[in-house]
């Protein structure tokens, strides 16, 4: 979904993209249920290869599979907004061998496509939540648009006029975007793309007038100069963008907008596997190496989520967002 500079993106997906394969000490919680796992365990990723949820589960995967001295294997089964790897897992059996990475795709599918082929609920058990990733309100450099606030002025002399870019209906970046146009009581028009980049290859071409990317993604190209940064949507300022203010400090209280990964399994799945690759995946989120990789990619760590947590996160976040969705 997200892209990254070129250089970081080569040096990382050199190591990252083949299969997981590393091995490493027995831990506890494998003595623990016995033999499980026997073999090897896919777990799905429904976006293509190189983009931030695919690194971060990859990385996820390596330190698992590190931990349990077992094979990891990342699945990309990328297409029509997630729902072809999550079909795929929700078809799957639910032995405890195949498991779904996604985001908040997920979650708010079932407000735009009601012929979903699965239950975004009932076909998948919540096992823990990895991390959320922020969005960035951002314009060209050359925007009349200074600030937030001045962008909202101009949004509202215009209404209709305008445009923002997101990486596909029913993306965060969408969603965000119509949210931020019921907050700041303004009117845009949507300009979908097949992915993020593209989208801000179109605002920094000034064929469009901004947009809500993820951090992962804007931050090199704020750095190169390409885009310039107004605010982030989270509840405080990123290290990796410390001058640039919230959305609520620059004038929209309360607004919040992330991407997200979680770990899901088909809905049958034993519980003692539900418990043990919680147990694995917090375990690898205390890794420092680990914790240091996605925050440097601009992921906020969600460290000892459980799995009801998950499930009422996920349900919190499907409310939330399925009725900007339905909003006229």
């Amino acid at each position: 979904m997200t892209r990254y500079s070129r250089t970081w993106k080569a040096a990382l997906l050199a190591a990252l993209l083949a299969p997981v394969f590393t091995a490493g000490p027995m831990s506890e919680a494998l003595a623990a249920e016995g033999d499980y796992p026997e073999k090897t365990v896919h777990i799905v990723v429904p976006y293509g290869p190189g983009g931030n949820t695919d690194v971060t589960t990859r990385l996820i995967a390596q330190s698992i599979s590190q931990s349990i001295n077992k094979p990891i294997v990342v699945d990309n089964r990328p297409g029509a907004g997630v729902t072809v790897g999550s079909a795929f897992v929700a078809r799957s059996t639910p032995d405890g061998y195949t498991f779904l990475v996604t985001t908040l795709a997920h979650a708010i599918n079932p407000s735009m496509y009601p012929d979903l082929p699965y239950d975004s609920e009932k076909d998948f058990v919540p096992i823990a939540l990895i991390g959320k990733v922020p969005l960035v309100l951002s314009v060209r450099p050359q925007s009349p648009a200074k600030d937030q606030q001045s962008l909202i002025e101009m949004l509202q002399k215009g209404p209709g006029q305008y445009s923002f870019a997101s990486s596909g209906v029913g993306s965060p970046m969408h969603i965000a975007g119509e949210l931020f146009k019921r907050e700041s009581k303004t009117d845009a028009n949507h300009v979908p793309y097949k992915g993020e980049a593209p989208a801000h290859t179109d605002v920094m071409g000034g064929h469009v007038d901004y947009s809500l990317g993820t951090i992962t993604a804007t931050v090199p190209l704020v750095r190169s100069g390409s885009l310039r940064a107004l605010s982030i949507a989270s509840a405080q300022r990123s290290d990796l963008l410390p001058d640039v203010p919230t959305m609520s400090e620059a004038g929209l209280p309360g607004f919040e907008a992330y991407t997200w990964t979680a770990l899901l399994a088909p809905a049958g799945t034993p519980q003692h596997v539900i418990a043990f690759m919680n147990r694995e995946v917090n375990k690898a989120l205390a890794n420092p190496d680990l914790i240091e990789r996605l925050t440097n990619q601009g992921t906020e760590i969600e460290a000892g989520s459980t799995p009801e947590s998950t499930r009422e996160f996920m349900q919190a976040e499907a409310k939330k967002w399925g009725a900007i969705m339905k909003t006229p």
